[in-house]
């Protein structure tokens, strides 16, 4: 990364905020990643197996997260090494517990 870009990336952040761009810095981060996963397609996908990997989203929610459908998420899990898991993941199993309740 050049010093120009360096010095941007630090002072900018704050400039956008001063100038009331953003009221946040954390506003301006939700604002860059979102972008950042938008115009990214390749690491919003390993950012998606990865949340899969440790069973924090389903395969369903994994493939619309991923803007692919079930069967690709699939593919891109296989290539990664991912078991794919069937049935409830813990978490949806408790949820279903509690709604049965």
């Amino acid at each position: 990364m050049s010093s120009a870009t360096s010095i941007i990336t630090s002072s900018g952040a704050d400039a956008l905020v001063r100038g009331g761009v953003y009221s946040t810095k954390n506003e301006l981060l939700d604002d860059a990643l979102r972008t950042f996963f938008e115009f990214r397609k390749d690491m919003r996908i390993t950012a998606v197996v990865e949340m899969y990997k440790a069973d924090e989203i389903s395969i369903s929610k994994a493939a619309e997260l991923a803007g692919v459908s079930t069967e690709e998420i699939k593919d891109f899990l296989a290539k990664a090494g991912v078991k794919i898991r069937r049935g409830f993941s813990r978490n949806k199993g408790s949820e279903l517990a509690e709604l049965v309740r």
